[in-house]
């Protein structure tokens, strides 16, 4: 996993919609975002309004080796058509 994905909490400013997202993207060396999601019901673009490192949920800790990451859903699928970094040609998802 990049060490400058994130967890982040969205909410669209047009139509209140809230979704949550574990492809969240920070400049390497800050805690600024770099692409927003677009909102599927307004597709205007959002950015998070709450962003934390994603933690596993076996030991609680940040960047560990247990291989299983809390919030993370593996059989859910990526909505690359939503993400303005995969738009961007920078592929959060490998099977995309």
């Amino acid at each position: 996993m990049s060490d400058n994905r994130r967890y982040g909490y969205l909410r669209c400013s047009s139509c209140k919609e809230k979704w949550e997202s574990s492809h969240v993207y920070v400049k390497e060396g800050t805690k600024k975002v770099e692409f927003g999601q677009e909102c599927k019901k307004c597709n205007i673009v959002c950015f998070p309004y709450h962003v934390e490192p994603i933690q596993c949920s076996l030991c609680g800790q940040t960047g560990c080796d247990c291989q299983k990451e809390r919030h993370i859903d593996p059989a859910k699928a990526h909505r690359a058509d939503l993400c303005m970094r995969c738009r961007a040609g920078l592929f959060c998802d490998k099977r995309n």
